[in-house]
């Protein structure tokens, strides 16, 4: 029985709030009860910054220096570079022939990210990029699945609709040529998705200016909480708040025991509790839960080689897995050519 997890993170910088919630804390869950593989998907990071490709380096490390301090294990799990491993493009040209531009045109996440993004003008790489996650999920798929046999792919709610493509594109090919991909299954994080503190309803993010980082220091934490939105009907300390319209008490309500949530909200309604002293509570709760991760990424920045180390075997396992994977897939196509080539292979290696 093959149990697999295949899931990423676009290497667009450090990460935030909304990242650990969302999919760090889920990924720890369940990084030692599945054959777990974690995509730097720096490829994918040029769909929005193929115009800032001087980051993209510094972007893999960051990223790689977070997951290793919020406890991710290269020794229990793959850290995969989406770059070095050339069977995810080979997979990804033979995926566009399953894939109407209809289906892209209409998908949701596209959608929603053009508008985020304020692109005036699309590229077929970012057009492409569903086409490219389907391919980064099902590399990795149990070949010719058996009972028991699994591929799961914990994701964010704003990655739903590109995980049912790709589920579509399973289908398709298993019915078109062999019955080789597992249809994958999703996992959502316990937060699916991070509002920011500006009442704005945006999602935390790099590209809106409003995260909170992990790798943020003391004072960053709370000067990033002190001008996050309160209740403005609440002017003075003594009005009474309305903690359900405030975005400082959403955040207590996910980084809070539930006596301290409970405190907080009595406290506003009451008017005993000000603004001012609520964030200071809530930059002190930010700030316990951040000061180990903070800790090991700075034993982690002193040995630079764990970063090394951890990309360099986590790929090339994802490679063995990859390798087998697309023999079966040339296999189902016609496309191995036994009668031509018999056994001799050709060196893909980048």
């Amino acid at each position: 029985m093959i149990r697999r997890i295949l899931t990423g993170m676009r290497t667009t910088g450090r990460l935030h709030l909304g990242h650990y919630v969302g999919a760090l804390q889920n990924w720890l869950e369940l990084q030692n009860e599945y054959e777990s593989y974690f995509l730097l998907a720096d490829i994918q990071a040029l769909s929005t910054h193929f115009d800032r490709v001087e980051g993209l380096e510094d972007s893999v490390r960051q990223v790689v220096i977070d997951w290793l301090s919020v406890g991710l294990n290269p020794q229990a799990s793959s850290f995969v570079l989406q770059s070095k491993v050339p069977e995810y493009y080979e997979l990804t040209s033979y995926f566009t022939f399953l894939v109407s531009m209809g289906a892209l045109e209409g998908n949701p996440t596209l959608k929603d990210e053009i508008k985020a993004y304020g692109l005036s003008q699309v590229n077929l790489g970012f057009m492409m990029y569903p086409v490219s996650q389907a391919s980064d999920v099902l590399l990795l798929s149990p070949i010719s699945p058996q009972p028991g046999d699994e591929l799961l792919v914990p994701v964010g709610e704003d990655q739903l609709a590109h995980i049912e493509l790709t589920r579509d594109i399973a289908r398709l090919f298993n019915r078109q040529y062999s019955p080789i991909f597992i249809e994958p299954k999703t996992k959502v994080g316990r937060i699916p998705r991070l509002a920011d503190l500006s009442a704005s309803g945006k999602k935390m993010g790099k590209s809106t200016n409003n995260a909170i980082f992990l790798s943020d220091t003391p004072t960053e934490v709370q000067e990033k909480v002190r001008q996050g939105m309160t209740d403005p009907a609440k002017i003075r300390r003594g009005d009474s708040g309305n903690p359900d319209v405030c975005p400082i008490f959403s955040y207590h309500k996910l980084f809070q025991p539930t006596e301290m949530v409970e405190e907080v909200y009595a406290g506003c309604r009451a008017g005993s509790l000000g603004c001012v002293e609520c964030k200071a509570k809530l930059a002190t709760a930010l700030n316990t839960m951040l000061d180990p991760i903070r800790d090991n990424r700075s034993k982690i920045e002193q040995h630079p080689n764990l970063v090394t180390e951890a990309i360099m075997v986590g790929t090339e396992k994802a490679r063995d897995v990859g390798k087998v994977t697309m023999e079966a897939v040339r296999h189902a196509m016609h496309l191995d050519y036994p009668s031509i080539l018999g056994n001799k292979l050709f060196d893909l290696s980048p």
